[in-house]
Formats: structure tokens, C-alpha cells, sequence
């Protein structure tokens, strides 16, 4: 009786220690199951901010094709209009003929540039355009 009394302490110690650890690897289980939630929920929220981002991008761009194609049909209807004015005058088609002034020239002409600071130290340095009130040689 002894030794079955022996035996049933030592099992019950060792399922008692088996419990014990079973307890302890559910609780790890559980605390790790809340970590994966709270990870999905932010992943979750992310990706409800990034559909939300993608639909206003979507609007965005709907609004900039607009705004083109309007800036395409006025740049057309300014083309037609000079168009229309240089076939009926002739003197403005004699004007839009003639050369620009050196110093209209020399503003549209410049050199190509591989960064912002090469433009930048090419205005600081560029020559000063003339007095308002003297006139280049070759003027319109």
C-alpha cells in the first residue's frame, strides 16, 4: 500500500509539473495570439489608409487630366487665334516676323545645366539686361 501510495504522489507530482508547463505554454500561446492580433489590427488600419491614400490619388489625377485637357483645348483656341489674327494683318505679321532684341535673345538662350546650383551661379553670373530707358540697336 505503501509503494502504491508512493507511486500515485509521484504521478500526480508529475502531472501536477506537466499541468504546470502545459498552463505555462497556453499562457505564451495567448500572449503571443494577442501580439499577432494587435499586429493585424495595425496592418489592418494601414492598409484602410492606403485604399483611402489610392482613392484620393485616383480623384487627384481624374481632376489634373481635367485641368490638361482644358490647358490643351485654350493653348489650341490661343494658336487659332494668332493664326487667325496674322493671316488678316499684315503688319503684325511683319512684327511676329522680325527678329527679337539681343537681350530677349540672350534670356532664352542658356546653356544646359546638371543641377539647381549650376542655374543658380549661371543667373548670379549671366551679364545685367540694359537700361529701361535706353534702347538696344536692333529693337522689334
Amino acid at each position: 500500500m505503501k509503494y502504491i501510495i508512493t507511486v500515485l504522489v509521484l504521478t500526480l507530482a508529475g502531472a501536477l509539473f506537466a499541468w504546470r508547463g502545459a498552463n505555462q505554454k497556453v499562457a505564451a500561446a495567448n500572449q503571443h495570439i494577442q501580439q499577432l492580433k494587435t499586429t493585424l489590427e495595425a496592418s489592418a488600419l494601414a492598409i484602410s489608409e492606403l485604399k483611402a491614400s489610392g482613392q484620393r490619388n485616383e480623384r487627384a489625377l481624374v481632376v489634373l487630366r481635367q485641368q490638361v485637357n482644358a490647358a490643351g483645348a485654350l493653348a489650341a483656341r490661343r494658336n487659332q487665334t494668332i493664326t487667325r489674327l496674322l493671316n488678316e494683318n499684315e503688319a503684325l505679321r511683319g512684327w511676329f516676323q522680325s527678329p527679337l532684341p539681343d537681350d530677349i535673345i540672350r534670356l532664352h538662350t542658356r546653356p544646359a545645366f546638371d543641377n539647381p546650383g549650376d542655374y543658380l551661379r549661371w543667373l548670379s553670373e549671366s551679364q545685367q539686361l540694359s537700361d529701361a530707358g535706353k534702347y538696344p540697336e536692333n529693337q522689334r
